[in-house]
């Protein structure tokens, strides 16, 4: 994580800000042969970090592992730093969106009812959602509101969000729930005071059961202005007037009544300031009556405005789109501002708005558009209205005032003489855009080029690009995905350099380019893509798309007045496989480079390059295609066809980029297998008739070139040209059909044959696998040849075969041409029909019949009987009917029955008028159409007058000889209704009604309708009225039938109210007179929480089972409602209890493994209700945003016992139980069971790591052969969790007799045994005491003696040592010199320094190269970010030896001895990661510094050196020497061990000889004459033993 976060604030800023990738991977490629193999690594890693991916539009992203839900952003327009407002936290981003400060701003303890301080009311843990977050540069200033507290707001400090600069407790700004809307932006105020500007939606709650306002709401005004000048009164009103007046900056909700606060919400969604007013977009009703349409409003007011008379609201609308969801003020491109007659950078309103999910609802669906608005005619509009009024026409805004305009001569508009005025002309204009099933969310604008380019955020998580031709037309050129599934926050900001877009989603925010210029390789794609901020920049070494300004060195093309090179033709257009040309390539507006030009042909995955030669006029360029046998050896695993196309492509010599590129094709004549395929191409292929060859080189591979046949576009010269001139086959007849077992004489069509080159034939078939082969003759016309009679016949049991057929000719058997292949059709009667019935039925080309055999064959195989087909008229025996359906039907009749059998007739005239069911005629002339022959009937039955039953019978054609009668009985019944059950439901229907009674499966057709009750009409004269006042019948659709019950769900009903239930059985109609069915108002959901004490939000885990209360009305209607939560594409359902009709109980659902993974934070899923047909309560949670999300916890775990054997003992009157439960809402008490064996455990208290509950008072009895019961743990009703084994203590003083006594005589043996080890003990005491007394004398005597010998060993030294003399024997003390001492130092066990040696170069000329790489490597060291990220890089590499680091660390100190100051902080740097990793790791901060494991370790010594230089030589060194030289002459003045170094006289514990040896001095003196002194020198001192 460290290396990331350098090289984000380093190499990928450099490369996202002004190089491409590409640029920047080849500039670190080339410096890599001026380093050794850490340069090359750091090659590798400057070219494979993610973020600097060129294709990547999304440039780093920033998350919260806390899960903290995004709320607003602001960008510092100075210096690009972000600030982001969340849920409970508030952080400060650096441009790169690393984190440089954050703040917690909640949860705290807060309540509706009371203020910030002391309250009498509890105060559960709250959420702060921010609702404010604003930049004031001129202040240094964050300005952030909140949800809590009222409301109220504070200021911190732009530089450390952490220090609270201002704060004001008593006044409240913002919404106090997490979905009021709040919208707040800096102004200018009443007498040029700064002023903060808000608009803030009624924030409701539940508050004693009923939803209502807090106490305080009337101090948050709906819209107002705040002061940010004083300190004592900030965010105060910017001007109030004095009691009794109740005017300022400020409008409120008008007093009265009527509480239009509740009853008439009104969102917020954009605000801004222009000129000299400012202004707030909106949606709210129409009007204050409930049912009207929702609609979008702007409103305006005067900054100087001291009490907002110049309020005023303008309806804003954009074509059939009512709802805005995003508004953006922005500059447009010169050429749009000029179709709006404008000038350049001219600034508009855009906005973004929906549809409506119905006409009198705010809720948005997935249609939306984009309206652009001229804030010059805005206010042309706005200046209108006030005209308007002071004529006298218009009226005050509903929820202020109700007051109408009145004349008047007052024309300021700051100033008017009537407050609060209500336009009356709207504000409109046309989509410029607009999206199907796409819902937008954010929009933001920016010019480029003259261009207009918009971004659009979506519901899903989508950026979408938009580039604005005019008034009514858009373009959308890119998508990219930011977060998917996940909405993008209204707040898109752009850096302050423009370049790249800040976009954000529920937990992620996104730096994104703007541009997607580096995901494009070619010219073509550039451009064509038409994105505004990218064109093609043309140069020698790297054509690319990029941005103008990064185009230094080439010619920059643009997409709306430059076109790409392009290829005009090749000549030739195509080419045999196997031969090689020079091919001519025109181009047009072909740029101008320097290199030479290459040909790159694609082949598969191979590039075969070509040198190209641009001729002259600048526009052709000639290259020869690749060697032949390269070539196909590249294409043979490719050419399975007969062609090839590969891409031909014109690039500068170097680069791998396409200037232009083309399809050519290469082709082999020799893979056309026919002389039809051989001509049919336009290749130029010749077919050689007498080699059945076909070929591009006819003079080389045709024998017979007169007989050939050339294609139309072949150069060959002949008589035969074309697929025409083919010698073929052509069929004779349609189809050629053959009984399997029967011989068949075939004549087949011919065309083209040449007599003198073919002589003999022959006819080929091929009967299921097997090649069968006959004679052939050629008749005398030359047009037929006749194939000898070959016998056809299979033995596999299908009932057809196809058997494809071959003419060939010559010795070699060449096939002639078919161009529609000639198959025979073989086929087998007896495997086509198996009845008598079904034989007939077949279609007479097979000359199928029925054989007495009772076998269907043709007349030839049918060896025994008589046998007849369908045209001598002949019936089949022995009709049977199989079965029918329905089996009843009602008195009143006309119920379609099917009876299906065999042998029932080959007409519809031998059974129609021969149906009789219970001895009753069955009608089937009107069912004509659905009888088929032999197998089935369709007729209707006749009315009865009482319950009757039979027989069906089929009398075909009326022969009493062919009589078919069912087995099974067909009654006539009379359907009656009892019951039904539910008896309410919703008028969007989808209830699951189900009626009781008799016969209810009777007839073909069951209808149910539900038949609302008629309308009073006994105040009516007429007859006539009180018929057509019936209500409309709805329909129920039955999806369950049999004799007892119908079940059918209701449709949607225009109305509540009773209906009577209505069953239609066929023709009869039965009504359930005294039971209605009554419609009732769908349900509605007013809240949901985890428990009705706390209120908390709903949740879940992935077992399920956790309690979700449900508060509404009419929720008892619903028969089986079940909640539903969404995770990725699936839906997860539970059951849900009604308890009233205003109380639901819900089970959370249960989430497969699979499907729930879960990372550290909770997931928040969309949730909605099944609740029969009412859809709107299917996405609850989206379209009800009080309702929250459903939150998706990980599972609890429950950890077993510790104890050994995990067998617990029970002491206390809890069992207490660990867990880790991480989820908020698990602490229901029911949602955790505990079992000890067979019995619970009741459940008492449940924490985050704790549950307690309350044993059995005893013992339970066992589920397992173990000692003890079991304690199992039920989570939600699913997981369980057996955690080990309960003892209770009870258990120790249940022991049998035997026992107590065994016990009671061990314990007296025990007490025998302590008192004999006792008197033992104090014998030996004793005896201990006087051995210490005579072990003390002795060591007093030894300590005397040795007091002794130190005093006298301690009077020699002093008389005998002789101390060195100031200049050491006359010479001084010699030093090593600087470069010397250091290379020990740094380099202890080396002889030969590689630093002093010259670098040796195999190849002098490369010396200037190598050289400048190293001076180049040299200034990267100097870099602190790069040497830091070099250090640390290496480090974290586990083949990076001990002994590398301490070389490294060597020549890394020998590099930074030239700046010791540089070197400190580098220093100060790696030791304080060192000393952190010590600190927070598994290392031992003990051991720090001891062993020089890093590289920091080992420059700490290396930097002492350096710097006790100075200090040794001229301070330290000589006393350090002649201590030293002390030293040793002590030792030498008394006897050392030549083999163990010990000495008697030695300084260290561990060398000193201990023993007492006699022993004599001798010195050896060594004289040295020279010319000019005697140098005598004490070579040594030896001391010898006795």
């Amino acid at each position: 994580m460290t290396i990331w976060r350098a090289w984000e604030e380093s190499s990928c800023w450099l490369q996202t800000s002004v190089l491409p990738t590409t640029e920047l991977c080849t500039m670190t490629h080339a410096k890599k042969f001026g380093f050794n193999s850490l340069g090359v690594a750091c090659a590798l890693l400057l070219c494979l970090f993610p973020s600097c991916h060129s294709d990547d539009q999304i440039v780093t992203e920033f998350r919260d592992d806390g899960a903290h839900l995004f709320n607003n952003i602001e960008v510092n327009p100075s210096n690009g730093i972000v600030y982001v407002g969340a849920v409970n936290k508030v952080y400060k981003l650096n441009p790169n969106l690393l984190t440089w400060n954050a703040v917690i701003t909640g949860p705290f303890p807060d309540s509706i009812k009371c203020l910030q301080g002391e309250c009498k009311y509890e105060k559960p843990l709250t959420d702060n959602f921010n609702k404010i977050l604003l930049v004031d540069e001129d202040r240094d200033w964050l300005i952030v509101c909140g949800s809590i507290f009222q409301g109220v707001c504070e200021v911190k400090d732009l530089n450390n969000v952490s220090r609270i600069v201002r704060k004001q407790d008593s006044q409240f700004v913002a919404a106090s729930n997490a979905t009021a809307s709040t919208v707040g932006f800096l102004s200018k105020g009443p007498y040029q005071q700064a002023v903060l500007v808000v608009g803030t939606t009624v924030a409701t709650h539940v508050i004693d059961g009923r939803i209502d306002v807090s106490q305080y709401w009337g101090k948050i005004p709906a819209v107002s202005s705040r002061t940010l000048n004083d300190t004592a009164s900030i965010f105060d009103f910017a001007v109030k007037s004095p009691p009794p007046s109740d005017k300022g900056t400020f409008v409120h909700f008008q007093r009265g009544g009527t509480r239009y606060e509740l009853t008439y919400p009104i969102e917020y969604i954009y605000g801004f300031t222009d000129n000299d007013f400012n202004y707030l977009l909106t949606i709210q009703r129409q009007s204050l009556e409930v049912g009207t349409p929702y609609i979008s409003k702007i409103v305006r007011f005067c900054q100087s405005d001291v009490e907002f008379n110049s309020f005023t609201e303008m309806q804003l609308n954009c074509g059939d789109y009512p709802l805005l969801q995003a508004a953006s003020v922005g500059p447009l491109g010169k050429e749009l501002a000029a179709k709006y007659s404008m000038s350049a950078n001219a600034k508009v309103l855009l906005g973004v708005f929906a549809k409506s999910s119905s006409s009198h609802s705010g809720i948005p669906v997935s249609d939306a558009a984009l309206c652009i608005f001229k804030i010059y005619d805005i206010d042309k509009t706005f200046n209108q209205s006030h005209q308007q009024c002071n004529e006298g026409y218009g009226s005050s805004i509903s929820w202020i005032s109700s007051l109408n305009c009145y004349k008047s001569v007052s024309d300021s508009l700051c100033k008017p003489d009537f407050a609060y005025l209500n336009g009356t002309v709207p504000i409109s204009s046309s989509p410029t855009a607009t999206f199907t099933d796409t819902f937008l969310t954010a929009v933001a604008v920016n010019s480029i080029h003259n261009d207009t380019v918009v971004f659009l955020g979506t519901r899903n998580g989508t950026i979408m690009k938009l580039n604005i031709n005019s008034p009514t037309s858009a373009y959308v050129y890119d998508e990219v995905v930011v977060d998917a599934g996940s909405p993008v926050n209204s707040d898109l900001n752009f850096d302050p350099e423009q370049q790249h877009l800040y976009v954000m989603t529920e937990y992620k925010l996104s730096k994104l380019r703007v541009q997607s210029c580096y995901g494009h390789v070619t010219c073509s794609e550039c451009l064509g893509a038409r994105d505004a901020y990218c064109g093609w920049c043309f140069t020698d070494n790297n054509s690319r798309c990029s941005m103008q300004g990064e185009c230094l060195a080439g010619d920059w093309v643009y997409y709306r007045n430059s076109y790409c090179a392009a290829i005009d033709r090749v000549e030739p257009q195509h080419l045999q496989v196997t031969q090689k040309k020079t091919l001519k390539i025109y181009v047009s507006n072909l740029p101008a480079v320097e290199r030479a030009f290459i040909c790159v042909f694609d082949v598969g995955l191979r590039h075969l390059e070509t040198v190209a030669v641009k001729q002259e006029g600048g526009s052709v360029i000639s290259c020869s295609t690749p060697d032949t046998d390269r070539l196909i050896a590249t294409l043979v695993p490719s050419l399975e066809e007969e062609f090839y196309t590969t891409k031909l492509a014109v690039r500068v010599s170097g680069n791998d980029v396409d200037i232009v590129s083309t399809n050519f094709t290469f082709f082999d004549c020799s893979r056309y297998r026919s002389c039809y395929g051989c001509m049919e191409n336009n290749f130029g292929c010749t077919w050689c008739t007498s080699t059945g060859r076909c070929t591009h080189n006819p003079d080389q591979y045709c024998e017979d070139r007169a007989d050939n046949v050339h294609s139309a576009s072949s150069v060959s010269v002949g008589q035969h040209r074309g697929s025409l001139d083919c010698p073929m086959i052509i069929q004779t007849s349609a189809e050629i059909l053959v009984a399997s077992g029967e011989y068949l004489q075939l004549l087949v069509g011919v065309r083209n044959l040449l007599p003198a080159l073919m002589t003999s034939y022959d006819c080929q078939f091929n009967i299921d696998g097997i090649i069968t082969e006959t004679d052939a003759y050629l008749n005398e016309s030359a047009e037929t040849i006749s194939c000898e009679s070959a016998l056809f016949q299979y033995s596999r049991k299908v009932d057809i075969v196809k058997a494809p057929f071959a003419v060939v000719w010559g010795i070699k058997k060449l096939p002639l041409d078919d161009k529609n292949p000639v198959d025979v059709t073989v086929y087998k009667c007896s495997e086509m029909a198996a009845l008598c019935g079904g034989c007939l039925l077949l279609d007479p080309k097979y000359h199928c019949g029925w054989c007495d055999d009772g076998t269907c064959n043709t007349q030839k195989q049918c060896l025994s009987g008589p046998w007849f087909d369908s045209i001598n008229g002949t019936i089949c025996a022995n009709p049977v009917i199989t079965n029918f359906s329905p089996t009843s039907s009602p008195l009143e009749g006309e119920t379609v029955i099917t009876i299906e059998g065999s042998n029932l007739g080959i007409s519809f005239d031998d059974i129609s008028p021969y149906v009789t069911v219970a001895e009753q005629p069955c009608n089937c002339s009107a069912y004509r159409d659905l009888y088929v022959p032999a197998s089935r009937i369709v007729c209707s039955t006749s009315r009865v007058r009482s319950i009757t039953s039979g027989d069906i019978v089929v009398l075909v054609r009326g022969d009493s000889r062919y009589v078919a009668t069912s087995t099974e009985i067909f009654s006539y019944v009379d359907p009656q209704l009892e019951g039904i059950y539910p008896t309410v439901g919703p008028q969007s229907g989808g209830t699951k009604l189900t009626i009781a009674g008799q016969y209810l499966d009777a007839g073909s057709s069951v209808k149910v309708f539900i038949i609302s009750q008629p309308k009073d009409t006994a105040g009516s004269d007429s007859r006539v009225e009180k018929r057509q006042a019936t209500a409309v019948e709805q329909s129920c659709s039955v999806v369950y039938q049999n004799s007892s019950h119908l079940i059918c769900l209701t449709s949607e009903a225009k109305g509540t109210g009773s209906a009577i239930v209505q069953v239609k059985f066929d023709k009869a109609v039965k009504n359930l007179l005294g039971i209605p069915f009554e419609y009732k108002q769908d349900p509605y959901i007013n809240s949901t929480a985890s428990s009705l004490e706390n209120g908390k939000g709903i949740g879940g885990i992935p077992s399920g089972g956790l309690k979700v209360y449900v508060q509404g009305y009419n929720l008892d209607i619903i028969l089986s409602p079940k909640l539903r939560v969404i995770l990725g594409n699936r839906d997860y359902k539970s059951d849900c209890v009604c308890l009233n009709s205003t109380l639901m109980v819900c089970d959370s659902p249960q989430f497969p493994a699979a499907a729930a993974v879960l990372g550290e934070r909770p997931q928040a899923l969309e949730y909605g209700f099944i609740m029969d047909n009412v859809f709107s309560l299917l996405n609850a949670s989206s379209q009800q945003e009080a309702l929250g999300k459903f939150t998706l916890y990980p599972d609890p775990v429950v950890h077993s016992f510790s104890e050994v054997g995990q067998i617990k003992k029970y002491k206390t009157d809890y069992l207490a139980i660990s867990i880790d439960n991480q989820c908020e809402v698990c602490n229901q008490e029911d949602f955790f069971k505990v079992w000890i064996g067979q019995e619970p455990c009741n459940v008492s208290s449940v924490a985050a790591t704790l549950i307690n509950c309350i044993p059995p008072a005893v013992q339970p009895g066992r589920d397992t052969k173990e000692q003890y019961p079991d304690v199992t743990v039920v989570v939600g009703g699913v997981r369980k969790y057996v955690i080990g084994y309960l003892q209770y203590d009870t258990e120790d003083l249940l022991l049998p007799i035997w026992a107590i006594i065994l016990i009671v005589t061990v314990g007296v043996l025990l007490i025998l045994v302590i008192i004999i080890v006792v008197v033992k003990y104090c014998m030996n005491m004793s005896e201990s005491e006087k051995e210490a007394k005579t072990m003390r004398q002795r060591f007093d005597w030894i300590e005397m003696q040795v007091a002794a010998e130190c005093k006298d060993a301690f009077a020699e030294l002093q008389t005998d040592v002789t101390f060195p003399s100031e200049d050491v024997s006359g010479f001084g003390i010699l030093f090593h010199d600087y470069k010397n001492y250091a290379l020990k130092v740094l380099f202890p066990n080396e002889l030969n320094y590689a630093v002093l040696g010259d670098i040796e170069v195999e190849d002098e000329t490369r010396r200037p190269v190598i050289n400048k790489a190293l001076s180049q490597f040299s200034q990267l060291i100097d870099n602190k970010t790069f040497l830091l990220l070099f250090v640390r890089t290496l480090e974290s590499d586990k083949y990076f030896t001990m002994k590398d680091r301490n070389v490294f660390a060597s020549y890394l100190m020998v590099a930074l001895q030239g700046n010791m100051e540089y070197c400190t902080d580098i220093l100060k740097t790696l030791l304080a990661d060192l000393i952190e990793k010590s600190m927070q790791g598994n290392g031992n901060p003990k051991v720090l510094l001891r062993r020089t494991e890093s590289v920091a370790e080992k420059m700490l010594p290396a930097w002492f050196t350096f710097l006790l230089y100075p200090l040794l030589k001229d301070h330290v060194g000589q006393p350090l020497y002649k201590l030293c030289v002390a030293i040793q002459q002590v030792i030498d003045l008394g006897p050392m061990d030549a083999i163990t170094g010990e000495a008697k006289y030695s300084l260290s514990e561990e060398k000193l000889i201990r023993v007492q040896i006699d022993y004599k001095s001798i010195v050896s003196t060594n004289c040295r004459q020279s010319e000019i002194i005697t140098l005598c020198v004490i070579s040594g001192l030896f001391k010898t033993s006795m």
